[in-house]
């Protein structure tokens, strides 16, 4: 007698989509928390008008684009050139990550070395983001 259960992939499934949720619910307390603690500059200015670099959008600045630029990022692996043989179902999921700064916002790493924000807010939501992820 041969018995054969496929349900591992329906297993797979259902422990992916519910990891994947638990990780965008972590990234989305750990966003709240660095947008908490993200410095927000007094001056705006517009983008030089004279110069080598005039006319370049990175020149300018305005109060809180470092905070705007708070973001979380669903990527999916397998375009990206990672997939393993064994999860090959998992394809659609990908990383979650939050990411701050882009290229208006340039600064981010500068502002975190003298005033770190993100280190703290991740240090801070820690035992949060660790229940999640444990307990749902």
């Amino acid at each position: 007698m041969r018995v054969e259960w496929n349900g591992e992939d329906a297993l797979l499934k259902v422990v992916t989509t519910r990891g994947h949720k638990r990780l965008v619910k972590a990234a989305r307390i750990i966003k709240a928390a660095v947008r908490r603690r993200c410095p927000v500059g007094t001056i705006s200015r517009p983008m030089y008008r004279k110069g080598p670099y005039r006319g370049q959008p990175w020149t300018s600045t305005d109060k809180g684009r470092l905070r705007k630029s708070v973001r979380i990022v669903e990527r999916d692996e397998e375009k990206y050139g990672f997939q393993l043989a064994q999860f090959k179902s998992l394809g659609h999921y990908g990383s979650v990550r939050v990411y701050v700064g882009h290229y208006l916002a340039w600064y981010a790493q500068i502002v975190e070395f003298y005033t770190p924000f993100i280190r703290p807010a991740v240090a801070e939501t820690q035992h949060m983001v660790k229940s999640i992820l444990e307990d749902g």
